[in-house]
C-alpha cells in the first residue's frame, strides 16, 4: 500500500493525483484542507480537525475533540472503555453459553515469537496474567484473524480459540486486541476468513 504524509491543500492534490492509496493529512492549527471523497473512501479525523459531511454520510467519530457538522455520526469515543461483553458485542465477535470466540496468527509451528502452544486441540494458559487493560500478562486475540496478523504479519497460521467473556480485557490500540489468562476451548485450525480447516501434522507437512 503507498502512503504519503502531506501538509497543505497542495500536496493533498498531488497525493491524490498520484493516486496514493493512503493520506495522512498533519496540517498546522488553522490550515483547512479540503477532502472530497467517493466510492469506497475512507476519512479519519483526529485532534481538533472539522469534519463537514452531507446528510447521508457515515461519519464514524473517534475522539470528542473532533467537531462534525452534518453527515450521520457513529460514535466511538467510548470503545476504550468498554468491557469484555461490550467489546464482543461491538467487533461482532460471536458468544456462546459466555465463551467468545477469538483468533490468534502463529507460525508454522502454532506458536508465537514469545513460545507459547498453540497447537489444535491445545488450551494454552499463561502465567503471568495481569488484568490491567494493556500489553503483556496474558494470551492476546484479536476478534477475526485478520485482526490478529496486524500483530503477527510474518504469521503463515491461525487458529480460533473459546475464552470466557468474563475474562477477557480488551488493549485499547489502533487494531482491535484483548487478552485472557486461558483457552477454554481447545484451538482449531482455521483460515484467513475464520473458516476451519484440517491442520496437518508435522509428519504430514514434511
Amino acid at each position: 500500500m503507498s502512503t504519503r504524509t502531506v501538509t497543505s491543500q497542495a500536496e493533498l492534490d498531488q497525493a491524490i493525483k498520484d493516486k496514493i492509496e493512503l493520506i495522512d493529512i498533519l496540517s498546522p492549527a488553522g490550515v483547512w484542507l479540503e477532502v472530497t471523497a467517493y466510492g469506497s473512501s475512507t476519512v479519519r479525523a483526529y485532534g481538533s480537525s472539522t469534519v463537514t459531511a452531507a446528510p447521508l454520510v457515515a461519519v464514524h467519530l473517534h475522539h470528542s475533540t473532533v467537531n462534525v457538522q452534518g453527515g450521520v455520526i457513529l460514535d466511538h469515543t467510548h470503545v476504550d472503555e468498554m468491557d469484555g461483553a461490550a467489546w464482543c458485542q461491538y467487533h461482532g465477535v460471536e458468544v456462546k453459553r459466555g465463551i467468545a470466540t477469538l483468533y490468534k496468527a502463529v507460525n508454522d509451528k502454532w506458536t508465537t515469537d514469545r513460545g507459547t502452544d498453540y497447537s489444535p486441540g491445545s488450551k494454552p494458559s499463561c502465567d503471568d496474567w495481569n488484568p490491567a487493560p494493556v500489553c503483556g500478562g496474558g494470551l492476546h486475540f484479536g476478534p477475526t484473524p485478520v485482526h490478529a496478523l496486524a500483530y503477527h504479519s510474518e504469521a503463515t497460521k491461525f487458529v480460533a480459540v473459546g475464552v470466557r467473556v468474563s475474562d477477557l480485557v480488551q488493549i485499547p490500540n489502533n487494531t482491535a486486541k484483548a487478552k485472557a489468562p486461558r483457552v477454554v476451548r481447545a484451538c482449531v485450525a482455521v483460515d484467513i476468513n475464520g473458516k476451519p480447516i484440517a491442520a496437518k501434522t508435522d509428519k504430514e507437512a514434511a
